[in-house]
């Protein structure tokens, strides 16, 4: 006995005590969760009705400030030359009238509403596609006075710290036809502080867009709903392209009314389409100066020009305008009274659609989309709300979920106190049975009866007795196999690139991390020739071996079926039909492909259901569109539709940016993801150093905010710069 009292330590905090203390942190943390779900299930109701009180409080201005944008934009157009002097006067009266409805409404309703404060107008001009919506003449502020609803601006109305990053950026970078909320700190801006004297910080700030057309807004929502769409199947798909072909069409067409300089390509693959082209764009032109001779050698000399301006069986647009304006000015033609330059261009592309004449335009549907939405609206109305009127609400809940949840820990405590009692004996008789079988008395055998846990568990320690002596038997196998996963591991790391690319006037950088021994992210250098790089990144769905092999066949499928053809897409394909057809249907492979010219800095790529490429340019991030569907899913047919060849031109100074989900997915010991937002945030940080140490930064980053988290999926980024 005195031996046995050397060894077993003596009991200090018996399971009694900590069985209670289990039971009360279990309904101390349930109570705690369930109290932040009731709280936050309050504010975000609250939240919600605040954004419809908001958006019906705007509605009844909406089509004032429609009337009243649409007559300043046109007032200010070039068509004001064709206006009389009394269509002007009618049309600034109802400007006037538009206004003044605005600030009735507006004063009125903050009188009533004491959580609705100051109101506002933006005018928006965005002029064209090359223009930075952030510039300082393309749009302008207004403000409502509280008391009297009159419209000031502050300053010049030009840059506006509170809208501009919030309702602005928005509405400029995301395709929204309803209203939105959005948060807003003041901070100590002194230029704004006095227009806010109710309260220093934190504002909720709703808008709803204000179109030119009424129609607009509706054109607008079905395509948000087309965008939702995320299940489709065969019966659906062939609807699906079609709807998004007709919304391609759509989306061009406006642009192209707009003005803006949309550079579409034009297939003119015969003689007789050139000549239709020609004779088309001629007919806008006064000829009668010239004789029956010269007609017809400025004709064949505008034919000759688009010819010498194809490529393939394509003319670039601006190819083709450069083209009209050399004859144009060889001739000294003037334009008819009907077509002036912008309505050139306009009838070119409705002769165009006429006669059947395929067009190609270089942007996706999102981008066209988001151009046309820019172009057609008008501007913002909104409001503020005061955060300060709800927080007393929200607090007053607070509290009360509180004192629910301490009423319940107190009668859960005296529960918890008294229910481990019974369970002693038992385990006491466990503890005893335990101590022999660890002094080697594998005979030992422990009775307990009842159908219960304690039961159940003596029964385990029974048949572990007999196990025990497996153990090390299996002890050894676990040993072998862990060393054929070190094999594993050594192998995979022999498929990836052993070096980075020197090129001239090219850095690069990259980083790899498998979650297990085997992972299933793959990236790749490939020198195609003629000063062309193959750049690839992949990820493999699932972890362990089974993903590691199908990496090797996908690296493997890449360096054979990337020298066959330079085409992305192709290689993609051929890549999809192999595995398909020969790996297990559990397996698939995001992956994007591209082929970087380094003679003109054109990179060519496809994705196959990939992340966003990203461009840091001049200080600014660019998620390059991607596509696609991933390998080894889709069939030969279905997967050459849903992936494309994009291109992208690159200059001096630009760095690429490619990687796979386990960056963006890293988890930290809360659960909390590392996100786009601070991956982002890091590239920028770090934007004009070298690409690995970019990425090293990143690293740096991921490591710092995961912290003693274990990483739960492979991680690969690459990079390159042109320096």
């Amino acid at each position: 006995m005195g031996a046995r009292r050397k060894k077993v330590r003596t009991i200090v905090f018996g399971i009694r005590f900590k069985l209670s203390l289990i039971i009360i942190g279990a309904i101390v943390l349930a109570s705690t969760l369930l109290g932040l779900a009731l709280n936050n299930q309050h504010e975000r109701k609250l939240l919600d009705s605040l954004h419809l009180l908001g958006a019906a409080t705007l509605k009844g201005a909406e089509d004032r400030a429609q009337q009243y944008l649409s007559i300043t934009h046109l007032l200010r157009s070039d068509r004001t030359e064709n206006i009389s002097r009394y269509r002007r006067y009618t049309l600034d009266k109802k400007r006037r009238e538009a206004l003044k409805g605005m600030e009735q409404h507006f004063a009125g309703t903050i009188r009533k509403e004491k959580i609705l404060d100051i109101s506002f107008l933006i005018d928006i001009t965005w002029s064209d596609i090359g223009v930075d919506w952030k510039k300082w003449n393309q749009s302008k502020y207004y403000y409502f006075s509280r008391s009297g609803g009159a419209i000031f601006t502050q300053g010049k109305g030009r840059k506006d710290p509170l809208l501009e990053p919030t309702i602005l950026s928005h509405y400029m970078q995301h395709v929204d036809a309803d209203s939105h909320l959005a948060f807003t700190d003041l901070m100590d801006d002194e230029n704004f502080r006095h227009l806010f004297q109710s309260i220093k910080r934190n504002y909720l700030v709703v808008g709803i867009p204000i179109f030119h057309r009424k129609g607009d807004r509706e054109l607008y929502a079905d395509y948000t709903r087309f965008q939702r769409q995320t299940v489709l199947s065969r019966d659906t798909l062939g609807d699906y392209f079609k709807t998004r072909d007709r919304f391609i069409n759509t989306f061009t067409r406006r642009i192209i009314d707009h003005g803006l300089s949309l550079d579409y390509g034009i297939a003119l693959e015969t003689d007789r389409k050139r000549e239709l082209a020609a004779r088309s764009l001629l007919e806008n032109f006064n000829l009668y100066r010239l004789r029956s001779a010269q007609r017809s050698e400025a004709r064949e000399e505008l034919i000759a020009l688009i010819e010498a301006g194809m490529r393939d069986t394509s003319i670039a647009l601006s190819q083709l305008k450069a083209a009209v304006h050399t004859i144009r000015a060889k001739y000294n033609l003037s334009c008819r009274s009907y077509a002036d330059e912008a309505n050139i261009w306009k009838n070119l592309y409705s002769f165009l659609q006429g006669r059947g004449i395929k067009i190609s335009v270089p942007h996706s549907l999102e981008e066209l989309a988001l151009l046309s939405f820019r172009k057609d609206i008008a501007g913002v109305l909104g409001l503020f709300l005061l955060r300060h009127r709800f927080f007393a609400e929200m607090e007053r809940n607070r509290a009360e979920i509180i004192n629910l949840i301490l009423s319940i820990l107190l009668r859960v405590t005296i529960i918890a106190l008294l229910i481990p009692g019974f369970l002693i004996r038992a385990i006491t008789r466990l503890s005893e049975g335990a101590v022999e079988i660890g002094k080697g008395n594998l005979d030992t055998r422990i009775e307990i009866r009842g159908t219960d846990e304690l039961g159940r568990l003596a029964d385990v320690f029974n048949v572990m007795t007999v196990n025990l002596k497996k153990a090390q038997e299996w002890k050894i196998e676990k040993y072998r196999m862990e060393n054929e996963l070190i094999t594993a591991q050594q192998i995979q790391a022999a498929l990836l690139p052993g070096k980075l690319p020197d090129s001239a006037g090219m850095s690069f950088g990259a980083y790899y991390s498998a979650q297990t021994e085997s992972g299933g992210d793959y990236y790749d250098f490939i020198d195609l020739g003629n000063n062309r790089i193959g750049i690839a990144i992949a990820d493999v769905s699932g972890h362990g071996v089974g993903s590691g092999l199908v990496m090797a066949i996908t690296r493997t499928l890449l360096h054979i079926y990337c020298r066959e053809n330079g085409n992305t897409k192709a290689t993609l394909e051929k890549i999809n039909t192999y595995l398909k057809e020969n790996t297990a249907s559990n397996y698939f492979v995001t992956m994007f492909y591209g082929i970087l010219n380094l003679d003109t800095l054109q990179l060519t790529y496809s994705s196959a259901g990939h992340n966003q490429g990203i461009l840091l340019r001049d200080g600014q991030l660019q998620e390059l569109p991607s596509g696609g569907i991933a390998l080894g899913v889709a069939s030969e047919e279905l997967f050459s539709k849903l992936t494309d060849v994009r291109r992208k031109q690159l200059q001096r100074g630009d760095t690429f940016v490619q990687f796979t989900d386990g960056v963006n997915e890293s988890v930290d010991a809360e659960g909390i993801e590392f996100g786009l937002d601070r991956f982002y945030r890091t590239l920028r940080d770090n934007d004009g150093k070298s690409p690995q140490e970019m990425i090293d930064a990143v690293v740096q980053a991921l490591q710092t905010f995961i912290g003693t988290a274990a990483q739960d999926d492979d991680i690969t980024i690459i990079a390159f710069r042109i320096t």
